[in-house]
């Protein structure tokens, strides 16, 4: 696969991902959107998990590219 199609499957899987978020957001609440929510969701539903998966992969790349170098 080049990088073209690549590049391509990435920007589609993107635009799936993004409208996804669209689709499944819940509407506000009765009233005029007061906290009327007696159980309400956290933000953080995994993405400081995917925030330190993405610093462990840095840390390896930038690991290997000095070891690579020396």
């Amino acid at each position: 696969m080049n990088n073209l199609n690549l590049k391509g499957l990435f920007f589609a899987l993107g635009l799936i991902l993004a409208s996804m978020t669209v689709s499944f957001s819940q509407p506000g609440g009765p009233g005029g959107g007061g906290d009327t929510d007696p159980d309400p969701i956290p933000i953080d539903g995994g993405i400081s998990l995917l925030i330190g998966a993405g610093a462990a992969l840095g840390a390896k790349k930038t690991y290997d590219l000095r070891k690579k170098r020396s």
